[in-house]
């Protein structure tokens, strides 16, 4: 039994520590600009009304971005990681569902 509430205490701690990297942010994209390499830079005002600038590279929104599903002035609620002073968005999504 020990080693059971052992395993589940430590399956608990890594996710809540995994989850303290991620932020997220909501509001409206204000600029869609393709990379060279297919990749984005998608800039989104946060509710303070700060730009932020987010790096797009995972293939499901890519492919949104590119299917047109997200252009600017759509609300959107974006997780993303701070990976080497750049924020890359792990996950894109329109605040009404997309």
């Amino acid at each position: 039994m020990k080693k059971i509430v052992s395993v589940i205490s430590a399956v608990v701690v890594l996710a809540v520590a995994s989850l303290s990297f991620a932020a997220a942010i909501k509001g409206p994209v204000t600029k869609i600009t393709k990379n060279a390499d297919g990749s984005y830079v998608v800039v989104v005002k946060d509710a303070s009304g700060k730009a932020v600038e987010l790096q797009v590279s995972d293939e499901i929104t890519v492919g949104k971005l590119n299917s047109k599903k997200i252009v600017v002035d759509d609300d959107v609620k974006v997780k993303f990681d701070e990976k080497g002073g750049k924020n890359v968005a792990t996950k894109m999504l329109k605040s009404a569902g997309c």
